[in-house]
């Protein structure tokens, strides 16, 4: 089952935990996932953050190859540029973010 995620809260808040937790899970049961970062959960993808982070747990998920991209608006208008974001996270937009929903048989907001 495709299972596709979108995270619009900053890493202080618990839907960070949950979204992780349940794409391991997930992947775990032979699901994919893939997580789209939107409005202040572009901040998740941040690396080498000085917020505080309920669970940090994304560069864990990129290793298991669980594709993570994020809004450009968001993150331009959030002064995030590329070179702050983990490896393995890039700029995505609107459009992506419609087909992701298109393609998933299951579609979680968490916001």
């Amino acid at each position: 089952m495709q299972i596709g995620i979108l995270l619009t809260t900053s890493p202080e808040h618990q839907n960070t935990y949950t979204v992780c937790q349940l794409a391991e899970a997930f992947t775990q049961g032979s699901h994919t996932v893939e997580i789209f970062l939107m409005d202040d959960g572009v901040f998740n993808a941040k690396r080498n953050s000085s917020r505080r982070r309920l669970y940090s747990n994304f560069e864990a998920l990129l290793k298991r190859k669980i594709p993570i991209s994020l809004c450009a608006m968001s993150a331009e208008s959030r002064g995030l540029l590329l070179e702050d974001l983990l490896p393995g996270i890039g700029y995505s937009s609107q459009n992506e973010l419609s087909e992701l929903v298109a393609k998933s048989d299951r579609f979680l907001y968490f916001g």
